[in-house]
C-alpha cells in the first residue's frame, strides 16, 4: 500500500529532479514503490527525457511505468542498472510512449533472449535511433531478428556489448539490409573470433559505420586487418580492439 507520506516524498523528489524537458531520477533508489507512487500522483510529465537508471527497479516498477499515461511526449528512456528482467521488459511495447522513443537504454537489467526478442519483434519502435542492450544476455536470436526487422531502419547507434553473441549473430548483422544507417556499433566483450571479423569485413550494407568497438574479443591481428582493409568501412574513424 502506498501511503500519503510516500506520495508526498516522491512528489518532493520529482520536484527536485524535474525541469522543462527532463525528469532525472538516476541513482535516487526510489525502487518499485517509488515508481508506483509517482504514477499514482497522476501528474502529467511533459518531458522528453526520463532517467530511472540505478533505482533498484524490478518487473513490478516496470509494470507501473509502462502502463501509466503520464509521459506522452517521452522520447528518451534510460533504465540502466536495474533488474527489470524479461518479465518487465516484455511489457514495454505496450507502453503509451513506446512509439515515440528515439532512445532506449536498458543496460544491466538481467534481460535474456525472451526479453530481447520482445523488443526487436515489436512494430512500435520505428522512431528508435539508439538501442542499448549492453550487459544483457539477449544472445544471437535477438541480433538476428533485429537485423531483419524493418522497424529498426532508423537506428544510428547499436550497443550489443557483452550480450552473448557469436559469429552466428554477426553473420546476420553483416548481411542486414535494415541497419544501413548505423554509425556507432558496439560489439565488445563477446565470443567473436577471426570468422566474425571477416564477416564484418565482407559486409555490403554496414557502410555508414564510423565507430566500431571490438575490444575484449578474440578477433586477433588478422581480424583487425580484415576490418581495416575492408572497403565497406571506408567511413570508419574509430576502431577499438585489444
Amino acid at each position: 500500500m502506498i501511503t500519503q507520506v510516500k506520495l508526498d516524498y516522491i512528489n518532493r523528489v520529482v520536484d527536485e529532479c524535474l525541469d522543462d524537458e527532463a525528469l532525472e531520477l538516476k541513482g535516487k533508489f526510489i525502487g518499485d514503490e517509488g515508481v508506483e507512487a509517482m504514477v499514482r500522483t497522476n501528474r502529467i510529465f511533459d518531458v522528453e527525457n526520463l532517467d530511472l537508471s540505478c533505482n533498484k527497479l524490478t518487473w513490478r516498477g516496470a509494470h507501473h511505468l509502462f502502463h501509466c499515461r503520464l509521459f506522452k511526449n517521452l522520447k528518451r528512456l534510460y533504465l540502466g542498472e536495474n533488474n527489470i528482467s524479461d518479465k518487465g521488459i516484455k511489457e514495454l511495447p505496450s507502453a503509451d510512449f513506446a512509439g515515440n522513443l528515439s532512445l532506449l537504454d536498458v543496460r544491466y537489467n538481467n534481460i535474456g533472449s525472451e526479453g530481447g526478442l520482445a523488443i526487436v519483434q515489436s512494430k512500435r519502435f520505428r522512431k528508435l535511433q539508439v538501442l542499448i542492450f549492453q550487459e544483457n544476455p539477449v544472445g544471437d536470436e535477438t541480433l538476428i531478428t533485429l537485423a531483419k526487422a524493418h522497424t529498426f531502419a532508423n537506428l544510428r547507434k547499436l550497443n550489443f556489448y557483452r550480450t552473448d553473441i557469436t559469429s552466428k549473430g554477426i553473420k546476420a548483422l553483416a548481411k542486414s539490409k535494415v541497419l544501413q544507417r548505423v554509425k556507432q556499433l558496439n560489439l565488445a566483450r563477446n565470443y567473436l573470433h577471426l570468422e566474425s571479423a571477416r564477416l564484418l569485413g565482407n559486409t555490403k550494407t554496414l557502410t555508414s559505420v564510423e565507430t566500431l568497438l571490438l575490444f575484449d574479443t578474440g578477433i586477433g591481428d588478422a581480424g583487425v586487418k580484415a576490418i581495416m582493409e575492408s572497403e565497406a568501412f571506408s567511413k570508419l574513424k574509430t576502431l577499438r580492439v585489444t
